[in-house]
């Protein structure tokens, strides 16, 4: 009896460790299919998660990331409502690369014809940093394949990068030039490629983002690297478009608000209880 209630007191003391309404963190769901599209020049790397028949939602990762980015924020909530489309650009992951090839428009059209292969006609879509960049350049030049646009910590043109920000990338994209023509290996020029798309791409201006038509949901934190009055002009440039701005939140530390801020703002916007 002495040992029972020793138990007993024992599971109650660990109970109590957790705040209430605590939860485990959710599993990866199984991923439904995996693949490659051949872009003419390069194979580009897919996964497919979630509804087999839902409604697809594609996922456009950061600078450098790849298709599994993320795996630990949005991915989990988001396949239980979705067809998530997952995918790794050019020079990421598993996608090949072709040199003087890493910019916006190419990655566009690779985007063009992975929904050709998925024969996917119409798609929202979540592009976070470089990844809403290029959300936002597909669209421009793909309205009619764009149900709705979410973009997070994203700018049209690097005069909306904190100052001290652009410089350390300017300065980075030097140094890899540099270690690139010394070394000539293709993993420092595909490093280098890379993050020379983040000096003077994207190169839009705010007259060339009103022209977006589709519904816009523009989403940045508190400390973000991109300059605050750049976000809100993103947001004012395109017709009804909403914002949402993480208090708290730098540009990639946004996602320690995923549960409480993010994927209910991303649900509200789709339209679905959370």
């Amino acid at each position: 009896m002495k040992k029972l209630s020793a138990i007993l007191l024992s599971l109650i003391m660990i109970l109590c460790l957790f705040p209430a309404g605590y939860a485990a963190e959710e599993a990866l769901p199984d991923m439904i299919e995996y693949g490659f599209v051949d872009c003419g020049d390069i194979k580009l790397e897919y996964g497919i998660y979630g509804k087999t028949d839902g409604e697809p939602l594609l996922l456009l990762p950061p600078n450098g990331g790849d298709m599994h980015c993320f795996d630990d924020s949005i991915l989990p909530e988001m396949s239980k409502h979705f067809k998530v489309i997952t995918v790794s650009p050019r020079g990421t992951g598993n996608s090949g690369w072709a040199e003087g090839t890493m910019n916006f428009e190419t990655m566009s059209d690779d985007i063009v014809k992975l929904l050709d292969y998925l024969k996917i006609d119409k798609t929202k879509i979540f592009g976070f940093s470089d990844g809403g960049n290029l959300g936002i350049v597909f669209t421009l030049a793909n309205q009619e394949r764009v149900e709705s646009l979410v973009v997070m910590g994203s700018n049209i043109n690097t005069f909306g990068t904190n100052t001290f920000d652009q410089i350390q990338i300017t300065y980075q994209y030097i140094v890899l030039c540099v270690e690139a023509w010394i070394k000539g290996d293709d993993e420092t020029k595909i490093r280098r490629d890379i993050k020379g798309m983040m000096v003077g791409q994207p190169n839009l201006t705010f007259k060339d983002i009103s022209e977006i038509q589709v519904p816009v949901l523009n989403i940045y934190g508190e400390h973000d690297m991109i300059q605050r009055w750049h976000s809100k002009m993103i947001t004012k440039s395109i017709e009804g478009a909403k914002e949402l701005m993480i208090v708290g939140g730098g540009h990639s530390t946004c996602f320690e608000y995923t549960d409480t801020v993010i994927n209910p703002a991303l649900l509200d916007f789709y339209g679905i209880s959370y």
